[in-house]
């Protein structure tokens, strides 16, 4: 069997920007033949970005997708043959297709045949689904081409001597792990290699993993690219029969890999902003020390600020913390006085109606709406710290829980996660960069709150667990009791979760990180009487 030398390209497109994403694409191809590369695979959809969503209505727009089409085929040589996926209109319908160039020339073309019809993609509002599998003949090899979903469609993937993948497949933890065994089982039954090529990047909240791979007949991967960043590699077809090649598998640290997403959201996200530089609200709590470190780490020491906030109510010693904290990354924080006539007197007028714990929450409604406006004076973005459980029951307990700004890199991560995030980037530089107290504070937090039975407290661990398995794992009321929570708990906190569903709307851009997020896959009524709903039929 000829020995083809093939190239992975794991390229980062944005959606709608044909001209810089046919840029990277010939960029790519140059390089790879260059280096000797005779078969060239791309990920799907990579000449309009993944993400172009609605401009694959517009005629314009596809004009321009297929004039890049062509002046990056004009960049193939004779030896090579390149796989490169763009939207394909013809007179009846639009396709996501794999161009087949060679020599300068589109020499043949693979339409998508399985459509996904789900909530998270954007696909079955655009395109039609091609009805024919795909088989390239090239030095004497039959090359089987599939994109993303046609991998588990038995009859989309022909009989060949090596299968080529592309792909635009967003990263969670669960997904990655089934998708690399599915791929594994695949090669072994098909008994062919498997070339598999994903998109890297953002696309609205979907954060496409990279991770490509190769995957010799044996089903074990022997290649395995990046997570989070474009990358590329050559291998050959002999390196694919070799069975004493090294043999790669994705990281079993799930921390690990939940860092690397939510640094490289926080650079994709700013570095696109008119601003570039990021604002942190330092309010003492875990949540903001991480958002700080992760974006400093994501955008350097100069392009990441800090901005506490004091009011009456805050000790001397959280600003002490706050300052050590900031001051040991070399960072610069911003500090301000909420102190002043306007907040008084707004405050004052309802002196004699509550307690202090309303005058608490009223001072950081305040500090949520100044750390939108110093982030405008100092031209940077303002992120929130905000997580996901905080998000699901509407639980504020400090001043980050009211700043729902327009980007929210933590919201798709429970607390209980955020904790062992944080116990991984200690361990991970062998240092202390959040205090012992401040993890054992987060990891032991607890609530106490009207919404839970008789208002009594309840470890916030516990209330991740109940969420995840009603959330993530799509189990009823009934099963989670039957599991052994207690029944009155559960029915309040799911209660509480679907009577949030109205406010979650106002919440601004934050990606996708785990198998089901607020802003992407998860639609229920919001206008429902939930107080009066049955919870234990849900």
């Amino acid at each position: 069997m000829y020995n083809l030398q093939i190239a992975l390209e794991q390229v980062s497109s944005t959606g709608g920007d044909v001209q810089l994403n046919a840029q990277r694409i010939i960029e790519a191809i140059q390089k790879a033949q260059n280096k000797g590369a005779e078969l060239i695979v791309f990920p799907e959809l990579c000449v309009s970005g993944y993400g172009a969503d609605d401009f694959f209505l517009k005629d314009q727009f596809l004009a321009s997708c297929r004039r890049a089409l062509s002046e990056i085929a004009s960049y193939t040589n004779e030896y090579t043959v390149v796989l490169v996926g763009y939207p394909e209109q013809t007179s009846e319908a639009l396709y996501s297709s794999v161009a087949i160039m060679k020599n300068g020339e589109v020499i043949g073309n693979h339409r998508k045949t399985v459509i996904p019809n789900l909530e998270l993609y954007t696909e079955n509002r655009y395109f039609k689904a091609g009805h024919e599998p795909t088989v390239l003949e090239f030095k004497g090899l039959k090359i089987g081409i599939v994109i993303s979903e046609e991998l588990f469609s038995e009859s989309a993937i022909p009989e060949c001597d090596l299968i080529c993948c592309c792909a635009a497949f967003p990263w969670s933890r669960e997904l990655s792990i089934e998708r690399e065994q599915y791929l594994h089982y695949l090669a072994r039954e098909k008994t062919a290699p498997v070339i598999y090529v994903n998109h890297v990047g953002i696309t609205n909240s979907l954060l496409l993993e990279g991770c490509s791979s190769i995957t010799n007949e044996y089903g074990q991967t022997l290649l395995l690219l990046k997570h989070f960043e474009e990358d590329s590699a050559i291998t050959s077809m002999n390196q694919l029969k070799d069975t004493e090649h090294p043999v790669y598998c994705k990281s079993s640290h799930y921390e690990k890999e939940l860092y690397w997403a939510t640094k490289y959201v926080i650079k994709e996200f700013i570095e696109k902003t008119p601003q570039k530089r990021a604002l942190i609200l330092m309010d003492g709590s875990l949540n903001s020390h991480l958002a700080l470190y992760i974006a400093m780490k994501s955008l350097g020491v100069d392009r990441v600020s800090g901005l506490y906030i004091q009011s009456r109510f805050d000790s001397p010693k959280l600003k002490a913390q706050v300052q050590k904290f900031t001051e040991e990354l070399g960072i610069k924080l911003y500090s301000w006085k909420l102190e002043n006539e306007l907040v008084h007197d707004f405050i004052s007028q309802a002196e004699h109606l509550v307690g202090d714990d309303w005058k608490k929450e009223t001072y950081d409604r305040f500090k949520a709406s100044i750390f939108v406006s110093v982030a405008d004076l100092l031209g940077s973005w303002p992120i929130s710290s905000v997580d996901k459980t905080q998000v699901a029951l509407g639980i504020k307990d400090n001043i980050s829980s009211f700043a729902l700004t327009e980007f929210m890199p933590l919201i798709d991560i429970y607390h209980t996660r955020l904790v062992e995030l944080g116990e991984y980037i200690n361990m991970s530089n062998q240092s202390n960069i959040f205090s012992n107290e401040m993890l054992d504070h987060a990891r032991n937090m607890t609530i106490k709150k009207s919404f839970v039975e008789d208002a009594r407290t309840m470890q916030v661990s516990v209330i991740d667990e109940i969420l995840t398995l009603y959330i993530e794992k799509n189990q009823s009321v009934k099963q989670i009791i039957n599991a052994g929570y207690d029944s009155s708990t559960v029915i309040a906190l799911i209660r509480r979760l679907h009577q949030e569903e109205l406010y979650r709307a106002r919440s601004g851009f934050s990606p996708k990180l785990t198998n089901r997020s607020f802003k992407n896959d998860w639609l229920f009524p919001s206008i429902v009487d939930w107080d009066n709903v049955d919870i234990e039929s849900l």
